[in-house]
């Protein structure tokens, strides 16, 4: 069963056993070309007709959390303070799908080079980079949890370079909402940080709530049963946020 967020539900106890693991944004990846901000390129969708769209999206099957669905068993951070990895593998794992590459399930912690191989929370933007250069490299290759690249099998890190987000779009501080909702009307996911939680996210899809608020959904990676429904102040990410543009093979022997 989904869990629901609005306004008014307590968070804390549900949060509580996993370690924190987005942290504040820090660097600065605005200025780069292929992190252009959003709203500075793309025409955001008024307001009033979001809740039309989002019935047309839900109703065509359009939004990317209908046509890809994460396996909440393969993306599960085990309380691990990896969600800043898993929410990027399943972003990379969605973009790739629809642009229709073939299916592979991504081990985040390929990507834990970002901060040394430590277990250990990271920032949104410093892990797009890292993996811009890197990529996510195959489950087959690391075992879930493994922080020892040592022990992973041979290969990983060419593997790694066939999974590369070639290009992003930087959500933006000052119109993140607007930007998220054209974003997800637009058939994008939304790789994001929410302060209250201390966590990152893959946002997927939209619906409009019983009340009438707007509604954002996330598969989440705190196992089967732990997604998210969030409304109000709770959905607006805080902490840095991403739509992976593109992804791209890089032509490495495997």
């Amino acid at each position: 069963m989904s869990l629901f967020f609005d306004d008014e539900t307590e968070i804390a106890p549900m949060v509580a056993g996993f370690p924190p693991g987005a942290l504040p944004r820090q660097t600065q990846v605005g200025g780069l070309e292929c992190a252009a901000v959003y709203a500075e390129h793309v025409p955001l969708i008024p307001e009033s007709e979001w809740k039309n769209r989002i019935a047309d999206m839900a109703a065509s099957g359009s939004f990317i959390g209908q046509r890809w669905k994460s396996d909440a068993k393969a993306d599960y951070q085990n309380g691990t303070p990896l969600c800043h990895l898993y929410s990027l593998a399943q972003a990379v794992m969605a973009k790739r799908h629809a642009m229709g590459l073939p299916f592979v399930q991504l081990a985040p912690e390929s990507g834990l080079g970002v901060n040394g191989y430590r277990l250990a929370g990271g920032y949104l933007d410093r892990d797009i980079e890292w993996a811009a250069v890197h990529g996510l490299c195959e489950r087959s290759y690391v075992p879930m949890y493994s922080n020892k690249p040592n022990s992973w099998k041979a290969g990983w890190a060419d593997n790694a370079l066939n999974n590369i987000p070639l290009e992003w779009w930087d959500l933006d501080g000052q119109n993140v909402w607007a930007s998220t909702v054209t974003a997800l009307l637009s058939g994008d996911g939304c790789y994001v940080g929410y302060d209250w939680a201390g966590h990152a996210v893959f946002l997927d899809m939209l619906r409009v709530g019983t009340n009438g608020k707007i509604e954002v959904h996330t598969p989440n990676s705190h196992g089967p049963g732990q997604d998210w429904w969030l409304a109000g102040s709770k959905a607006i990410p805080s902490m840095g946020s991403f739509v992976i543009r593109s992804v791209t093979f890089s032509g490495a022997t495997l």
